[in-house]
């Protein structure tokens, strides 16, 4: 196959702000707002013209040439290039997601879809609050925990509530984590916020090998195999990371079954966790350094194709 061929994937920020890698994004007066930490960022599409409607929601169709302006609160230039990593390797990323006829499809079909680089505390807390639950409830807890915790900050006539940073959160009780919704949650990220506080620089795991940096998120009350490559893919820089919940699973074993002999893998219900790290090395060596970009389209595809809401 001749890669150059392949032109690079534009983006459509509207897709990939709703393909459950981030929760605290939502739509005023035709623009998106985002909680990024300390930042309100805002998305909007000045050609509407050139929206399409799919599944009750509105997604580019004509990307190259579409108008969009891009905002921040504190001002932030250029931060849409850091976010949606725009600076990536297109040309690897490009023959990573045309290794074979079934993900080649999947990426030409929800063109513009990219991973995002957040910020590495609040993608912590979302996805420990993203644990057995579905997305509509992920983005109430983190909404009640930004609303009890977070800075208020008004922009654009709007009222917002930014992330709080780990030592805001750190001060929360379980008590009031519990009135935020987190459930049995409310442990973990108590004892998350503290450890992070106390022994952890987080940035000091985007130095460090992928199996190193999770060794030390896996420490952490409350963070396993699936949470821990989410952190490491969509904050710390890890693009092999390839979260496995039951929906990738799922995509895996319709379109890459072949590359599992063990029957009792294909038949289980939910992701062996004693086998997790076999199916993990087994899709990182076939695919590579950016595992990451195809995990996220195999996500998306197989939710969309059973008509899951985002």
């Amino acid at each position: 196959m001749n890669y150059n061929k392949i032109n690079p994937i534009p983006l459509d920020p509207i897709r990939t702000i709703n393909s459950g890698q981030v929760f605290l994004w939502e739509n005023h007066n035709n623009s998106w707002y985002g909680i990024d930490g300390n930042y309100i960022l805002k998305i909007t599409i000045t050609g509407k013209e050139r929206y399409k409607l799919s599944e009750n929601k509105k997604f580019l169709s004509e990307l190259e040439n579409i108008d969009i302006d891009y905002n921040a609160f504190p001002e932030y230039k250029n931060w849409n290039y850091h976010f949606f990593r725009l600076y990536d390797n297109q040309e690897l990323i490009n023959k990573t997601l045309s290794k074979d006829p079934s993900i080649l499809n999947i990426y030409k079909k929800y063109k513009g879809l990219r991973l995002i680089r957040q910020d590495p505390f609040q993608c912590i807390i979302s996805f420990v609050c993203a644990s057995n639950t579905n997305i509509k409830r992920i983005r109430y807890m983190l909404k009640n925990i930004t609303k009890k915790f977070g800075k208020r900050v008004i922009y654009n006539n709007i009222n917002f509530n930014l992330f709080p940073n780990v030592n805001e959160l750190s001060e929360a009780s379980i008590e009031e984590l519990i009135g935020c919704g987190l459930g049995y949650r409310s442990k973990f990220v108590k004892s998350i916020s503290n450890h992070i506080k106390n022994n952890l620089d987080l940035n000091s795991l985007k130095d460090m090998k992928y199996l190193e940096a999770k060794t030390e998120l896996t420490k952490l009350f409350g963070i396993g195999n699936k949470i821990a490559d989410c952190i490491l893919l969509f904050s710390l820089e890890k693009t092999e990371a390839f979260p496995i919940d039951i929906w990738v699973y799922r995509a895996l074993f319709q379109y890459y079954g072949w590359m599992f002999k063990d029957n009792s893998l294909i038949k289980s219900i939910k992701v062996p966790e004693n086998k997790y790290k076999l199916i993990h090395n087994k899709i990182n060596d076939y695919f590579g350094k950016y595992s990451g970009y195809v995990q996220q389209y195999l996500y998306y595809h197989i939710r969309e194709s059973n008509k899951r809401t985002w």
